[in-house]
C-alpha cells in the first residue's frame, strides 16, 4: 500500500472518525507541490473547499502541461485528482496560499483547515528552480536561509492570534522549513504547535540542533525518513527518526509515493548500511571543511549552472551529463573546490554506487 491506497481504504472515514494521522501529514505536504497560484486565497476571508480547488486546478491545466513538473510536483498532481470527492478530505478549507520564486529563493505555503479547532499547515519542497535548490545547498554554510525567514513570517502572520491548533509539516526542504519556522515563531504560536512532520527533510546545523529553540520543541517533532534515506541524513539530525519501508534506492526512495503504508501508519523498518555510511561520511565531509570554504564549494558548483544558462531542474536533467563534463575540464574552478568535489564523490562511492539511482 502506498498513500494512494490509503486513500482508497479509509477515505470514508472523517477525521472524527479516525483522527489525523501520519499519512494524512505526507498527504497535504505533497498537495503543497501543486502550483495553485490564482486559485487559492492569500488569506482566510475566501476559503475554497479541497473538491473546489480540485475543480479549479484541472479546469485550467492540462495533462500535457503536468507532465512536464518535476517527479515530486507531479505525485502531488497525481495524489490532487485521486483526492477528488474523498469523504475525508472533500471538505477540507483551504487558504493562506504564498509561492515565491526568485533568482535567490523558492518558498511556498498553505493551509488546510482539518475543523474548527485544527490546522495543518504545509510548506513545500524544493520545487524545478535551481534558487531552490542552491537555497538547500547554502543551509551548509549559513542560517537562516531566506525560505527559512519566509516560513517563519508565515506562521507569525496568519496564527499569532488565531485560537486553533497547528500541525506543521512538508517533504524534504519543506520539513525542514516546518521544523525551523516552528523552532523560531513567537510564544503565542508555538504553544499552538501541537506536532512537526518533517518527511525525509534535512536536518540542522550543529548550533542549531543545540540551541535552546530547538529544546523547546523537539518533544513534537517526528522526522520520518525512508530505509535509503538520502536526503533526510543532510545535516545534523536526532538519532530517533522514523523509518520507514520503501520500494526504491537512493535518490528515487525520496519520493514518498515508494514510503509503504500498512493501515494508518507507514511500515516501519531500519536504516540501510547505505545510508548509515552516508550519514557518518556526509558529517565528516562537512567537519573537514569550515563554512567560507563550504560556500566557495557551492558559489563555484551554480556559477558553472550560470554560465551554462541553467536555471531549471528540467534543464539539468537534459544538461547533467554537460555539466559534468564542464567541472571535470574547467580551469577556472578553484583548486580548493576540486578537491572538495573529489571528497564528496568518495562519500559516494563508498555507500555503494548503485544504490544511488535505482
Amino acid at each position: 500500500m502506498n498513500m494512494i491506497n490509503y486513500l482508497e481504504y479509509y477515505g470514508d472515514y472523517t477525521f472524527k472518525d479516525k483522527p489525523f494521522n501520519e499519512i494524512d501529514n505526507i498527504i497535504f505536504s505533497y498537495l503543497s507541490y501543486v502550483n495553485f497560484v490564482d486559485i487559492i486565497s492569500e488569506n482566510k476571508k475566501n476559503k475554497l473547499t479541497l473538491d473546489e480547488v480540485v475543480d479549479k486546478y484541472f479546469s485550467s491545466h492540462t495533462k500535457k502541461e503536468d507532465r512536464l513538473n518535476i517527479l515530486a510536483v507531479r505525485q502531488g498532481i497525481k495524489l490532487l485528482r485521486h483526492i477528488k470527492g474523498v469523504k475525508r478530505f472533500k471538505d477540507i478549507l483551504v487558504y493562506n496560499y504564498e509561492y515565491i520564486g526568485s533568482d535567490s529563493s523558492q518558498f511556498s505555503a498553505m493551509t488546510f483547515e482539518i475543523n474548527e479547532d485544527l490546522v495543518y499547515v504545509a510548506f513545500e519542497g524544493t520545487d524545478q528552480l535551481i534558487s531552490g535548490w542552491k537555497e538547500n545547498c547554502k543551509m551548509a554554510y549559513m542560517f537562516p536561509v531566506e525560505a527559512h525567514k519566509y516560513a517563519i513570517k508565515y506562521l507569525n502572520r496568519n496564527f499569532t492570534f488565531n485560537n486553533k491548533n497547528i500541525i506543521v509539516g512538508g517533504h524534504s526542504k519543506g520539513g525542514n522549513l516546518a521544523l525551523v519556522s516552528s523552532m523560531y515563531s513567537n510564544f503565542l504560536v508555538r504553544r499552538k504547535i501541537v506536532c512537526i512532520y518533517s518527511n525525509d527533510g534535512q536536518g540542522l546545523r550543529k548550533a542549531q540542533i543545540t540551541s535552546k529553540n530547538y529544546e523547546r520543541i523537539k518533544d513534537r517533532f517526528y522526522h520520518i525518513i525512508s530505509q535509503n534515506c538520502i536526503v533526510g541524513l543532510l545535516l545534523r539530525h536526532d538519532k530517533n527518526s522514523i523509518v520507514v519501508k520503501a520500494d526504491r534506492k537512493g535518490f528515487m526512495a525520496h519520493d514518498s509515493m515508494s514510503w509503504q503504508v500498512e493501515y494508518d501508519h507507514f511500515k516501519r523498518d531500519t536504516l540501510s548500511k547505505f545510508s548509515e555510511v552516508l550519514d557518518r561520511g556526509v558529517i565528516k565531509w562537512l567537519d573537514k571543511y569550515d563554512d567560507v570554504k563550504r560556500e566557495k564549494f557551492v558559489d563555484s558548483v551554480f556559477v558553472i549552472l550560470e554560465e551554462n544558462n541553467i536555471t531549471s531542474l528540467l534543464q539539468l536533467k537534459k544538461e547533467i551529463n554537460l555539466i559534468f563534463k564542464v567541472i571535470k575540464s574547467s580551469t577556472t574552478i578553484d583548486p580548493m573546490v576540486k578537491e572538495m568535489l573529489k571528497d564528496l564523490f568518495k562519500v559516494l562511492l563508498e555507500t555503494n554506487k548503485e544504490y544511488l539511482w535505482f
